[in-house]
């Protein structure tokens, strides 16, 4: 068993794209995953000069390695959303979910990236009465507001979606999809090169203050003026860069595993039209079938980042077979573990502060609106986008968190994993 990301292992980051810190830019991007990526081509396509740093590899972090998942909404759901800043917002938000939907799809089926994988849709599967009642009354409330065509799946047809006894609903969006992230994100890469973006890996940014020609921003390779600043860290924001914006995030881990391939048709007795499926938990198990017939299962027992991965892999290969027994017998060939950036209300954000613009915090939905937030971002700098539903929403901080020490998310995820065991929501 590898302690490697499966999908950088199946589709290697290219090489030659990277190259030295300039002196100045007009917009730099600290950091390099879907969001400075995204944002990066929206402003180079506009015709500005945009350097893109990052202080490990280019499209190293999680967009690379995560578990291709897209689909609309946000983590706290756009009803809580809703029901915090009123109908104007929400609708405007739930829009913008909708729109990063199709343009991770745009970008996923350009040329040269083909990351598309499947299109079966994306399922929140649970099981019993109380699940049931829950996704009819998610399914019914999203129907009300937004029309959309979600639909909650029965013990009869649940067999269309997965197989195996574990699960007898559903609550499945035909829109979702599955890509590839590594040829998402190293595709997004290239386009950016393309279009003459500076890329920059082994730059640490370290410091940030406001200069004469717009910021001044301290790194690891030297220093750069910039007209501009965005910070596109999410789950790898320091305190070295943004005191203030660390304490508004929290890093959480997420670990992941993958079978050897398995053969169509045992990959198919699993996940029978690639839907890309959930648990519906707190501390979630995410699963799907990878486009060469192996079955990929993520989640995580304990919130904390660095867990140990031989004790991570074991815990996932004991929710996969809880979920299917028959896969005993499967080797598991890879684990690997990221962070989440994820803020204290659960939905993404656009904001300034230090003198620089920040998206973040995805809490775990970071395909589709980390490419979104980066993309409007750009749009609201360049003038041709009003402000985003992201940008118009409180960003809360709490006074027990300075961004130093995590110690609470231990008793969280012991009260987490209690509450998964009664299934209460």
């Amino acid at each position: 068993m590898k302690q490697a990301p499966f999908w950088v292992d199946d589709h290697p980051r290219p090489d030659g794209l990277t190259g030295e810190l300039p002196d100045q830019t007009d917009y730099l991007v600290v950091g390099s995953g879907y969001t400075g990526l995204s944002a990066a081509l929206r402003l180079a396509a506009a015709g500005k000069d945009v350097t893109v740093i990052d202080a490990g590899d280019i499209a190293g972090g999680a967009s690379s390695v995560n578990g291709g998942f897209v689909s609309r909404d946000v983590k706290a759901g756009i009803d809580s959303v809703y029901a915090a800043y009123g109908p104007q917002i929400g609708h405007e938000m739930w829009r913008a979910t909708e729109r990063a939907v199709e343009l991770v799809r745009d970008y996923a089926e350009r040329p040269g990236i083909n990351a598309v994988t499947h299109t079966g849709g994306m399922a929140a599967l649970g099981r019993g009465s109380k699940d049931l009642k829950r996704f009819d009354r998610h399914a019914a409330w999203f129907r009300s507001k937004f029309n959309t065509n979600w639909e909650v799946v029965d013990a009869r047809d649940i067999h269309t979606l997965v197989g195996g006894e574990a699960f007898n609903v559903a609550l499945f969006d035909p829109d979702g999809f599955g890509v590839h992230p590594a040829r998402l994100a190293f595709g997004l890469t290239r386009e950016v090169h393309r279009e003459g973006v500076r890329l920059v890996d082994g730059c640490r940014a370290i410091g940030l203050e406001r200069s004469s020609s717009g910021m001044r921003v301290t790194t690891q390779q030297g220093a750069i003026e910039a007209g501009e600043v965005i910070l596109a860290t999410n789950g790898h924001t320091t305190r070295e860069l943004s005191k203030e914006l660390n304490r508004l995030l929290l890093s959480i881990g997420s670990y992941i595993i993958v079978t050897e391939p398995l053969g169509r048709e045992a990959a198919e007795a699993i996940f029978p039209g690639g839907v890309v499926a959930w648990r519906h938990k707190r501390l979630l198990n995410y699963m799907r079938r990878t486009h060469d017939d192996r079955i990929l299962i993520g989640g995580r027992k304990s919130l904390h980042t660095g867990l140990d991965l031989n004790e991570s892999a074991e815990d996932l290969r004991d929710a996969l077979l809880g979920y299917w027994p028959e896969l005993e017998s499967a080797a598991i060939t890879h684990v690997w573990g990221g962070n989440l950036g994820v803020p204290f209300d659960l939905t993404p954000h656009i904001g300034r502060i230090d003198g620089a613009w920040y998206a973040l915090g995805y809490a775990g939905h970071g395909v589709a609106l980390s490419c979104q937030l980066g993309f409007e971002l750009a749009g609201m700098l360049l003038g041709e986008d009003p402000p985003s539903a992201f940008s118009q929403i409180h960003h809360p901080a709490r006074s027990y968190y300075s961004g130093r020490s995590d110690w609470f998310l231990t008793p969280v995820s012991t009260v987490y994993r209690f509450l998964d065991r009664l299934n209460i929501g």
